[in-house]
């Protein structure tokens, strides 16, 4: 039987074919947003980058399937209003802060609130139903993620 060799770059190649989203990080820390991208880089989606502001958010306007958005950021509490645009344009959003209590539930900005800190198997199981919600199939909501009364998703 002969071996097989896989280069990194087959390996990653794999893994995009696998998981093809856009995912984009909106944090201000930037440890926490480098950490956040490696994490989900290596569980095999297209980490299109990150972003610290509203103003360097909407660069990606209409570039990424998933969003993943803090709060508040370094030019205040615009995660809703950022939310909102990656919404209209068709993105998966959830926002991630350490206040989920923060965030009014009825929104229809986003689908739903991740509490901080996120471990790796949570941020897993939180893409995983975010893009299989996106492929239009039924799955399980991870207990992590908390669903807005008025998500997208809910009214589909």
């Amino acid at each position: 039987m002969e071996r097989k060799n896989y280069s990194p770059r087959s390996l990653d190649m794999k893994k995009q074919a696998r998981f093809p989203y856009k995912v984009l990080v909106i944090e201000d820390h930037f440890l926490i947003a480098a950490a956040a991208e490696q994490a989900i880089a290596d569980l095999g989606y297209e980490v299109i980058g990150a972003a610290a502001s509203r103003t360097h958010a909407l660069e990606y306007l209409g570039k990424a399937d998933i969003a993943l958005i803090d709060l508040n950021l370094l030019d205040g509490a615009s995660g809703l209003e950022i939310a909102r645009d990656f919404t209209k344009h068709g993105a998966s959003v959830v926002i991630v802060t350490a206040n989920p209590e923060a965030v009014p539930l009825d929104t229809d900005s986003a689908i739903g609130v991740l509490a901080k800190p996120v471990d790796d198997a949570s941020l897993s199981r939180v893409l995983k139903y975010l893009a299989s919600r996106r492929e239009g199939r039924e799955i399980r909501c991870p207990r992590e993620l908390q669903l807005f009364t008025g998500s997208p998703l809910l009214e589909a």
